[in-house]
């Protein structure tokens, strides 16, 4: 049986959504104290590869030194524009004498993400954002996820946002909508009650389905003194609405 399930709308051509930008693994710097790279030689160096780059940062903001030390970091805030920031982890791979060599990945705090996810659904669905609190920040790796809740006219609605692709500093990422729990609970009973002509007891789902085609979830029906596991799977993401097929499981 198919079953279809619209979110409350807070914003849905979000796929593929790029923050910052600029290639610049495999920098160098010639360090002028010591072994290390001063935060001041260090936001000069990032702000001249981005410009050269074609993305020229509005300021660039590094925290501490970049010690000369293979394996060390430094993060650095750069801000192209007041809701595109993002900030890179720069790590040192190797040091000869006092020329420090360093690579660049993408990363979004805590702060940037929310930002950044609440410029993309109003500009997307030209709507006025409330709030939106996520997890955590977001590193720039392949296949890297975390959630976030995002309050439009009152109604909260939960979206994972996953990183899909990464090119140098470039970053994009998927805001996929998400049933909760209990939304796909009672979704799946109605569903059997018109199937059924009756409502069932109760359904008890894993929990939540994220809105990926092929994602999967088991429930379990109660009506009455028999109990039944359902099998449930997203067959088509369009926006806000996703639709899942189900059937007994077994």
């Amino acid at each position: 049986m198919l079953s279809t399930m619209v979110l409350p709308r807070v914003g849905a051509a979000l796929a593929a959504a790029g923050l910052a930008g600029a290639v610049l693994a495999g920098c160098s710097s010639s360090a002028s104290t010591g072994v290390s790279v001063s935060k001041t030689d260090l936001e000069k160096d990032i702000s001249q590869r981005l410009e050269k780059a074609g993305q020229k940062p509005q300021t660039v903001t590094c925290k501490d030194d970049l010690k000369g030390e293979v394996g060390k970091i430094a993060r650095c805030e750069v801000m192209l524009s007041s809701d595109n920031s993002f900030e890179p982890v720069v790590t040192v791979t190797k040091v000869e004498g006092t020329t420090v060599s360093y690579d660049m990945t993408p990363a979004l705090s805590k702060t940037q993400l929310e930002k950044g996810v609440s410029g993309l659904v109003a500009s997307a669905s030209n709507v006025t954002v409330d709030s939106v609190s996520c997890d955590g920040g977001l590193d720039g790796k392949l296949g890297n996820e975390t959630h976030c809740d995002v309050t439009v006219a009152g109604a909260t609605a939960k979206r994972t946002v996953v990183v899909t692709r990464v090119e140098g500093l470039m970053m994009y990422f998927n805001v996929l909508p998400v049933l909760e729990k209990a939304q796909v609970e009672s979704s799946l009973l109605d569903q059997l009650a018109t199937q059924l002509g009756s409502r069932p007891d109760s359904a008890t789902c894993a929990g939540d389905l994220e809105g990926k085609v092929g994602n999967s979830l088991t429930c379990t029906v109660v009506a009455g003194p028999e109990t039944q596991d359902f099998a449930l799977t997203v067959t088509e993401v369009n926006g806000d609405r996703i639709d899942f097929n189900y059937k007994p499981a077994g």
